[in-house]
């Protein structure tokens, strides 16, 4: 174990002259690559917030510190990751059955209902009732952080303590039901699409 010496010993990464955040290496390996287009980026943006709050569930296992501090941003990427999804779904299948794409609410439960008219509108059934469950989890994340702030900031726009929803949490099953709710809306997104090109 550590000792406090080595604490203080310890190399700390300093700012320097020359530093830029947004830099491209000679080393193609080194490079991310930002994706172009709307509906592309859509799709990586949504696997990456879910693939995010995964790896930091998995790293969080280490410590009890680690779970104390990475639990913010892990429900804030899986709440995200729930929107963004959400979003695709009424995009990219709401406007062949009427429903408008909505980009300006972060109200998921909001969001949750219009996809609901999306299935409707296309005569999906649920035969094990799946969606009630993935309906049950969208209204956790929409009561816990209703606005997409409470995981993000302490207080509000006008300095107020934000209430939290939640004061502890089992990170592994969090990780587990949002395994299930990812699958969900790869299923729904799969038999939509077949709906949709089997057309009327």
């Amino acid at each position: 174990m550590s000792n406090f010496a080595d604490i203080l010993n310890r190399e700390v990464r300093w700012p320097k002259q020359g530093d830029r955040a947004f830099t491209e290496s000679d080393e193609w390996q080194q490079n991310a690559r930002v994706t172009k287009g709307v509906h592309s980026r859509l799709v990586i943006m949504m696997t990456g917030y879910k693939k995010a709050a995964d790896l930091l569930v998995e790293k969080s296992q280490r410590s009890g510190y680690d779970r104390d501090t990475l639990v913010y941003p892990i429900i804030f990427m899986y709440r995200q990751f729930i929107e963004l999804e959400l979003k695709y779904l009424v995009s990219t299948y709401g406007s062949r059955v009427g429903v408008t794409a909505n980009w300006k609410s972060h109200d998921i439960a909001f969001l949750w209902s219009e996809f609901v008219k999306v299935l409707t509108a296309y005569g999906v059934n649920d035969p094990d009732q799946t969606d009630s469950v993935v309906r049950s989890i969208v209204a956790e994340f929409a009561k816990v952080d209703p606005g997409s702030y409470s995981y993000r900031y302490p207080v509000d726009i006008h300095g107020r303590e934000i209430p939290l929803g939640v004061e502890v949490l089992n990170l592994q099953a969090l990780k587990d039901v949002m395994d299930g709710v990812g699958a969900y809306f790869t299923g729904a997104d799969g038999y939509l699409d077949h709906l949709d090109g089997a057309g009327p």
